[in-house]
């Protein structure tokens, strides 16, 4: 059986989580370099997956 942490504010938790997707992706569009662009976007999805997990876990509106 796998065990989740869940924070202690869940809803403050999945939008900052969400911020640091959109940071990411904003950073994206300034960078030249395809691997780092790769890089942020890769990263950006990771956090939108993170949120949406907490938000199915957690029973979190969007």
């Amino acid at each position: 059986m796998s065990h989740i942490l869940v924070p202690d504010h869940p809803r403050e938790e999945t939008a900052r989580l969400l911020g640091q997707a959109r940071h990411c992706r904003q950073l994206a569009t300034g960078v030249a370099e395809d691997d780092l662009i790769d890089q942020l976007m890769t990263l950006a999805k990771s956090y939108e997956a993170k949120a949406a997990l907490l938000r199915a876990s957690c029973g979190v509106g969007s």
